[in-house]
């Protein structure tokens, strides 16, 4: 189960490959603009440059292949945020997708239902038997994003991650199975055709 991509596209979003020296500034320039908006993302930690660590985050993990992240443009190349695929597992053929961050005029919008219908169809269509989705517990926009792509509430992870900040987390995680990508595709794709 490889699910590296040089690109995947749609007529809405283009994924390819983030790269820390090309889309780094960019990544940068969103988050801080974004500001507490994000105060649930992972690696938030201002005053620090969480930014930076996070970075060189992506940049380590990426090379060690427990990470395959991808930079989010819209049709006419503008930078519409990332999203990622975390720790593919190729013998029990799962994988998370996560990591996900868009500027601000992207969020709302088609960009997210475009960009996860790239992503769950490549990881499917690669072998995948479950696709999993982890959510901080206060970020119910999150939660609510991903049950309206058809993933399923498994549970919660109590008191499971400690943050940066020192914030004691609580994660929800979500799946959506292979036998379920179907239905899953067909209301991605209804959702999508409103676009077009």
């Amino acid at each position: 189960m490889d699910l590296r991509a040089g690109e995947l596209s749609d007529r809405h979003v283009t994924l390819v490959p983030f790269d820390v020296a090309r889309d780094g500034p960019a990544l940068r320039d969103m988050a801080e603009t974004l500001g507490e908006r994000i105060e649930t993302w992972p690696y938030y930690n201002p005053p620090s440059d969480w930014i930076g660590a996070w970075l060189a985050n992506i940049e380590a993990r990426t090379a060690d292949g427990k990470l395959i992240p991808f930079r989010v443009s819209l049709p006419d190349g503008r930078f519409a945020g990332i999203s990622t695929y975390l720790g593919p597992d190729a013998i029990s053929r799962n994988v998370e997708i996560g990591m996900t961050m868009y500027t601000k005029d992207a969020q709302g919008t088609e960009v997210n239902p475009a960009a996860k219908r790239l992503l769950l169809a490549h990881a499917f269509e690669c072998g995948a038997l479950r696709v999993q989705f982890n959510v901080d517990q206060r970020n119910t926009r999150s939660q609510a994003a991903v049950k309206k792509l058809g993933g399923v509430q498994e549970g919660v992870l109590r008191d499971n991650r400690v943050l940066p900040n020192g914030v004691l987390r609580s994660t929800v995680v979500f799946s959506i199975l292979a036998s379920e990508w179907p239905a899953v595709k067909a209301g991605l794709d209804a959702r999508l055709a409103v676009f077009e």
